[in-house]
């Protein structure tokens, strides 16, 4: 069994930007923990006065998906690639030991993301002199993932990993995310429904999944299998050119 640590500056971030990898690894019976930096949610105006209750729709969310999550308590727009927050993620990582880690690519427009991307790297690859764990390896593997469009500065994958099997799921996944960082119903969230014509299979998609799958889409031209969805993927560090498991 392998060990699969993804660290988002906020509550979707890793839900949208690896969630079909995540599927993927909690049905190969691998462990996954997600880490969302920004757990103050006192401090945006979506969650304000709903504070307690998101954050245990989140938990029965990734109870249900099964894997793990887990908070900081930074504010929003607040995250700083500083050796505290350096320090938090090496002890997570410390704890958790994973074999891949997944992190935002910091070519992107909003702060949190930025701050979190470098922080992570440098806590994964430098755990041995921010843990006080001297002894303690470098994270064998290290990747970038993306966000929205209207996020991005720029992303420039070089790793593909095919997710054909589980969109279904990752729509899914990606409504409930929606459903929480709204406040409404899941049964508001989806806005398209797309039928696959070769095999005549329907799935139901949100905004934010709508922008995801139209990238799954592009990407899945990009591997060298009959990918139709996969994620792209900046390798950072170790092996870039074998299979995540």
């Amino acid at each position: 069994m392998m060990t699969i640590l993804s660290v988002g500056a906020h509550m979707d971030d890793s839900e949208y930007g690896m969630g079909g990898i995540l599927i993927q690894a909690v049905r190969e019976g691998h462990r996954v923990a997600c880490v969302v930096a920004t757990g103050d949610y006192t401090s945006w105006a979506n969650t304000v006065g709903r504070e307690e209750a998101c954050k245990r729709q989140q938990l029965e969310l990734a109870e249900r998906f099964g894997y793990e999550k887990r908070f900081l308590n930074y504010k929003y727009h607040q995250v700083e690639p500083d050796v505290t927050f350096k320090k938090q993620i090496a002890e997570i990582y410390v704890e958790v030991m994973p074999d891949i880690t997944f992190v935002h690519d910091t070519s992107d427009h909003w702060p949190d993301h930025r701050a979190c991307g470098i922080g992570t790297k440098d806590a994964v690859i430098f755990a041995h002199g921010l843990s006080g764990n001297l002894s303690v390896p470098r994270c064998p593997r290290v990747f970038a993932y993306n966000l929205t469009p209207g996020q991005q500065i720029t992303f420039e994958p070089d790793y593909f990993h095919d997710v054909t099997d589980v969109m279904p799921a990752y729509m899914e996944l990606l409504q409930n995310t929606d459903s929480c960082l709204s406040g409404k119903p899941v049964e508001e969230m989806p806005r398209y429904e797309v039928t696959d014509l070769a095999s005549g299979a329907s799935m139901k998609v949100s905004s934010h999944g709508w922008l995801r799958m139209n990238q799954c889409a592009l990407w899945g031209q990009s591997t060298r299998s009959s990918s139709v969805y996969a994620i792209g993927l900046k390798n950072l560090w170790g092996p870039g050119e074998v299979p995540l498991w």
